[in-house]
């Protein structure tokens, strides 16, 4: 069993209640939503080049932001506490 048949999008796509969730090649996607691939937690964009395009809204906090919470399950992120 496959999570991806060669003409259906990954089931966590198709199955997203939200539909927050897209699937095809990086170039058509960036065209389509933009190219934004930074927020915190996560590193600097440059330094990882990501296949991912990350959707922000008023409350996003950019790459390398410290204000605001910290992560709430640290061990889920694989940090000890």
């Amino acid at each position: 069993m496959s999570c991806k048949d060669d003409n259906d999008l990954p089931i966590c796509v198709e199955s997203c209640p939200l539909r927050a969730l897209d699937f095809g090649p990086i170039d058509e996607l960036r065209a389509q939503y933009g190219d934004r691939a930074d927020g915190a937690p996560l590193p600097n964009p440059s330094l990882t080049n990501p296949s991912v395009i990350i959707g922000t809204c008023r409350n996003t906090r950019l790459t390398g932001d410290k204000t605001g919470s910290s992560i709430q399950n640290p061990t889920e992120v694989g940090i000890e506490v």
